[in-house]
Formats: C-alpha cells, structure tokens, sequence
C-alpha cells in the first residue's frame, strides 16, 4: 500500500477538493498507533466546584459551547507562552504551565497549557518544520472558575496518526448527531507566539462539565486507561486510572467479581453492574465506524462512568476515534475479535451475540442514513487549504489527497462491509 502511495500521490478533484498540485515539502512518515492515547481530562483527581464567576459573563455560553464544537467552522486558538514556559514544557511537558489564549477572539489569561500524547507526543524543541505538539488547555489552573463559556478544558490533537486529517471531527460529530455517548470535536487553527502551528482536532474533554452535560446525577466516578492493561481482573485494576470523582474502585471491582464467578448468563449475570444495553450500543457503534482501538478489542481508549442514578452501573464512551474505518483485510480486526473478558463472555452467550448483531445493524443503518460520504467531502472542502499550508503537518498534502481519495470509498460503502462481515 505505502508502495503504491509513494508513487501514485495526486490531488483528489472528485470529491470536491482544488486539483492545484501542492508543493511537496515534507516526508510523508507512516506512524503506527499502538500506545494509549493520553486521558480524556488531565489526570487530575479534584473535583471542579464552580459559580459562575468567569470572563464572559455577557456572553451566551450554551451558544458558544455549541459553536465550539461545530464542525462546519474552523476554530481558532492563539496561544502565547513565555521562552520561560516553553523550556518548562520542553523538560516536562506533562505539567501545566502558566500563559495567555485568545480562543475566537476571546482572551483568556493565566491559563494553564501543557502537551499531550502518547504515540503523538511531540514537544516544543524542534529541529524541523514536522514537529507538531499537541495541547491541553485548562482556564481555571491560576485564575479560579475562569471558563470559555461552560468549558473549563480544551484539547487540542495533532492528528499525527490521522492520515486523512479528519477521522475525529467526523466520528465524533457522527455520534453526537446519532444521541451517544461521546466527546464532540471540531477543527481548530492553532497559533503559538504567533506562529502557525497548523491544523488541529478540536476534541471535547471529558471531565466534570461534561458529566453534568450527559447525566442526571454528576457524583460518580469517571474512569479512564491509563495505558494498554486496563481490564476487569486483579491485574488490570491498575491500569484504571480516576478522571473525575472519589476513585474507590469497587464497582470496578464487582465487575470483575461477576466475571470472576461466571455462570454463562450475559444480560443475567452482568445486568446488575454494567447497563447491558449501553454496552452492546458502543460495542455496535464501534463496529459501524471501523474503531477497534479500545475495549472490548484492546486494554485502552475507552471511558467509564458510574451512574448513581442507575444504581453506579457502568456506562462505556469511546476515546481516540483518529484509527477508524479499520479493514480486516488491513488490520485483522473485526466486530467480533473483542477477545478481553467482557467481550468474550459476549460472544460465548448466544442471546448477547443475536443482540449484538441487532444492534451493529440498526447502527449501520444510522451511519447510512447519515450520509457519511456527504459529510466527509465538506470537512474536506473545509480544510483543503490547511492541510495544504499546515507548516507542521504530519503528512504531506499529496499523502492526505490520496488517502481521502482512497477513503471516499472505504466511507462511502462501509455499512456494507460492516453488514458483510457481520452477516445481517
């Protein structure tokens, strides 16, 4: 495949893009996602108590937080940082550092900023122009209960694994659109001391504010992986590591009691501890989009949220939607090779794979419904010229032209490769 790339890379004009050739400035690189993504929130165990003392006190906030996340706009975040802060993050980019945003043209003082990733981490001491960080951006770290708008957190990834630049904003906006439960994302034009840093995924955090968004009841513990090794046994307790909440880990723990204990009674036996029908809706959602980078097919990327109004049953969101529209014929992965101890135990009880299929279908028959190809065109259109001028891209503009030109396909016709390997 990178064979074939390397020597037929063209501008795509079917699908709506400038068929001007751009000048190839940089190496293509071939990145492989095998680690974590980092946390959806900042690893941070306090729990936000906020009044509304913030900046924008004269602005709608649930109009600019729908507007933050819209993907139709490109959002744009300038942020400024002493040579100071920069060395700081450059030794230890994990930890925040003080400076200043302006966020579509609100400014934001004394916020905190740090890096993120993990497979896509890169820091701020770069040799050449692919050097691309990613940020985390916390209002309220030095000045109390500062926001924009509602929002107390903004993440902003690099896209280094995304070879068509794109995958997050139109996933996640598909799922938001579709009720689940899940981040919503938009792009965003990034600056640092006003100079470009090119193209971003402008992703929801998942934290406090976003709890109180989606649940009656905002007490609970919201749980993330901390790396690849999460899981429901006394080994992968570890690796669940607290978002938000108390931390006490014994529903986590009655999971595993019932996995433990096991009977062969899927809905019966887990009904008690985890909501059986959400489950089965993320599994099939992760099905419909191709994302088989998180549970139940491996250790990593997934958020869990105990619901006190629902007697603390686990709720599962996805996290890290850049490695979706996965082909088996590529990755070896499909709906049903979710081989950790939830999955399985699925896929041992006939009753839960019927329900499963069921749902994968209905799915599907959403992501047709929603005309994905439609969707992905316009986001192409959209950041055509980003991509194009990025001066810290990932991937060259002609290796993004030919992977959306590749991926018109896979995205056109993917409920029918869903539909075929699932038999429905």
């Amino acid at each position: 495949m990178l064979t074939l790339l390397l020597l037929s890379c063209r501008p795509v004009s079917s699908i709506g893009l400038q068929t001007d050739e751009p000048e190839d400035t940089g190496d293509t690189g071939t990145p492989a996602d095998t680690d974590t993504e980092e946390l959806p929130g900042d690893a941070d165990t306090d729990t936000d108590t906020d009044t509304d003392t913030d900046t924008d006190t004269d602005v709608d906030k649930e109009a600019l937080y729908q507007a933050f996340f819209d993907p139709a706009v490109i959002q744009t975040v300038d942020i400024t940082l002493s040579e100071a802060a920069i060395r700081s993050l450059n030794r230890n980019g994990g930890e925040y550092v003080e400076g200043d945003v302006v966020v579509n043209g609100m400014e934001l003082l004394q916020v905190g900023v740090r890096l993120k990733g993990s497979s896509t981490y890169m820091d701020l001491d770069c040799d050449d122009s692919l050097c691309k960080a990613a940020f985390k951006i916390k209002t309220d770290e030095f000045l109390v209960d500062q926001k924009y708008g509602t929002l107390q957190r903004i993440t902003l990834n690099n896209m280094g694994t995304d070879y068509i630049q794109s995958r997050e904003v139109l996933v996640y906006s598909l799922l938001h659109d579709q009720s689940q439960l899940a981040s919503r994302a938009s792009f965003a034009r990034v600056t640092l001391n006003g100079e470009s840093m090119g193209l971003y995924a402008n992703v929801e955090a998942m934290d406090d504010e976003w709890i109180e968004r989606r649940f009656a009841d905002s007490t609970g513990n919201l749980w993330a992986t901390a790396s690849g090794g999460a899981e429901f046994s006394e080994t992968g307790m570890y690796f669940w590591e607290i978002n938000n909440g108390t931390g006490e880990k014994d529903q986590l723990r009655a999971v595993m009691a019932v996995l433990d204990a096991w009977g062969g009674d899927f809905f019966g036996e887990l009904g008690g501890v985890i909501n059986v029908d959400q489950f089965l809706d993320y599994w099939s959602w992760c099905a419909a989009v191709g994302n088989y980078d998180g549970y139940p097919f491996h250790s990593n990327d997934v958020i869990l949220y105990e619901d006190p109004s629902d007697a603390r049953r686990l709720v599962f969101m996805p996290w890290g939607e850049d490695e979706t529209f996965n082909e088996y014929e590529y990755t070896g992965e499909t709906w049903n090779t979710a081989y950790l101890r939830l999955g399985n135990k699925c896929l041992e009880d006939a009753a839960c794979v019927a329900e499963l299929k069921l749902r994968i279908e209905i799915a599907v028959d959403a992501y047709d419904e929603a005309d994905m190809l439609t969707r992905a065109q316009a986001a192409w259109d959209l950041t055509e010229a980003d991509v194009q001028a990025d001066p810290r891209r990932p991937f060259t503009p002609d290796y993004v032209w030919y992977y959306r030109d590749y991926y018109a396909g896979v995205i056109d016709g993917y409920d029918d490769y869903v539909r075929a390997k699932v038999g429905i």
